[in-house]
């Protein structure tokens, strides 16, 4: 079964230095690696690369900040940080 990863979702690492951090999905790449990004030491500028195996995806996606991705408008840190403290607060 192959997992598929949409831009907007709330993804945690489960491997690597950065085990435990959570970022958002803004692209897919290729061979099931993803563009994640925190804005803050991950910035949309310099997204990190990410193998979907290393990632566990969680059930939230931020509709407004998928939306923007998909419509190809500009994305900044400040969309990413404040997509991820609404849904980290949400979840706990």
């Amino acid at each position: 079964m192959e997992e598929h990863l949409v831009p907007g979702q709330l993804v945690v690492s489960v491997s690597g230095r950065d085990r435990g951090k959570y970022y958002l999905v803004l692209d897919k790449t290729v061979n099931n690696m993803y563009l994640v990004a925190d804005g803050e030491y991950r910035k949309v500028a310099g997204p990190k690369k990410k193998n979907i195996k290393h990632l566990s995806p969680l059930p939230q996606i931020d509709a407004e900040f998928s939306e923007k991705i998909k419509s190809g408008r500009k994305i900044t840190d400040l969309d990413v940080r404040k997509a991820l403290k609404g849904m980290l607060n949400v979840e706990g």
